[in-house]
């Protein structure tokens, strides 16, 4: 019975890595290796993410600013909020997105599309760092 349990619990524990993209085309995921195409992927979208009791609803406004949605804009202790910007450069495999965060660091992501558009993950190289899913529009957070 405890051999059982601890194999249920390693399951569960590795299951939401399972499902992240290998960040190659061999994983069935396919590289967003388009500068035009990432853009607009992002551009005027919110990214969602849940990782363990983190979540982002980071909101991709035109010309770069990175905003976080939190509680919405009208929301007195928690309301939405600059974070930095974000860009898209490169071109090919080469194509990144940079984070750039006020009064933290900068951080480069390939995009790879998990299969049919609707869930994607930022990878660094070959390894994934982070699923998500996009919503169209910013100003409304993520579901």
């Amino acid at each position: 019975m405890k051999l059982t349990i601890i194999a249920c619990a390693a399951v569960f524990a590795f299951s939401t890595e399972g499902v992240m993209a290998a960040c190659s085309a061999s994983s069935g995921a396919k590289q967003v290796n388009k500068d035009s195409e990432l853009t607009a992927l992002l551009s005027g979208n919110t990214v969602c993410a849940v990782r363990g009791k983190d979540r982002w609803q980071e909101e991709h406004h035109a010309g770069g600013v990175l905003k976080d949605y939190k509680k919405g804009p009208t929301d007195k202790v928690d309301p939405t909020k600059t974070l930095g910007a974000w860009a898209v450069s490169g071109g090919g495999t080469n194509t990144i997105v940079t984070y750039t965060y006020t009064g933290g660091g900068s951080y480069p992501f390939t995009v790879w599309d998990n299969g049919g558009g609707s869930s994607y993950s930022f990878c660094k190289g070959n390894t994934p760092d982070l699923d998500f899913t996009v919503k169209s529009g910013t100003g409304s957070g993520c579901p």
